[in-house]
């Protein structure tokens, strides 16, 4: 699916004691949020994240693909130039919406709806820019192994993790009308 170079693991700790001064967020933290409600809102600083990680995506693939449009003197072609010019609009909107996320969870603000906002719309913009550098450079332009590929497949790891497109929408949508989450 992608993420090659992105390597993970598992690590067990047993009967390991941290002094509260070593706690992340400090010993407060960890007595205010108990089991999943408290998992669930650490996500609202993870998100803002993802979403940044997947404009970074989206970016680049822009990047290689302007690359591209210059050496084959395709950079005006008004369709192309449209998209891209539609695209490069959606990844700033996700780009400020995820520096407000995360703003506001540096400020220790509510930001459940910011941060799906910017999970959702983050990686959907990637997806797009990513597929518009595949469509354009083609099969020829893009082998297996090259940048564009690699982003293409590493994009969709940014929709699933820290919750899918999907989820955020419910999210956002129990927010807008006030249901309880």
């Amino acid at each position: 699916m992608g993420l090659k170079a992105y390597e993970s693991t598992s690590f067990f700790l047993e009967d390991c004691r941290v002094p509260a001064e070593n706690l992340l967020g400090g010993e407060a933290h960890y007595t205010q949020r108990t089991g999943f409600k408290g998992a669930m809102q650490t996500f609202n600083s993870g998100r803002p994240t993802i979403a940044g990680m997947a404009v970074g995506i989206g970016r680049a693939a822009l990047d290689e693909l302007l690359v591209h449009l210059r050496e084959s003197g395709l950079q005006h072609d008004t369709r192309i130039r449209d998209r891209f010019d539609t695209v490069r609009r959606k990844l700033q909107a996700a780009y400020l919406l995820a520096l407000k996320a995360a703003w506001m969870a540096d400020a220790k603000q509510p930001n459940l709806l910011e941060a799906s906002m910017a999970k959702a719309l983050g990686p959907t913009a990637a997806l797009e820019a990513t597929q518009l550098g595949m469509d354009v450079i083609g099969i020829t332009g893009a082998p297996e192994g090259s940048l564009i590929e690699k982003l293409y497949r590493d994009v969709k790891a940014m929709d699933i993790v820290e919750g899918t497109g999907q989820i955020q929408r419910v999210v956002m949508a129990r927010q807008l009308v006030r249901l309880p989450n």
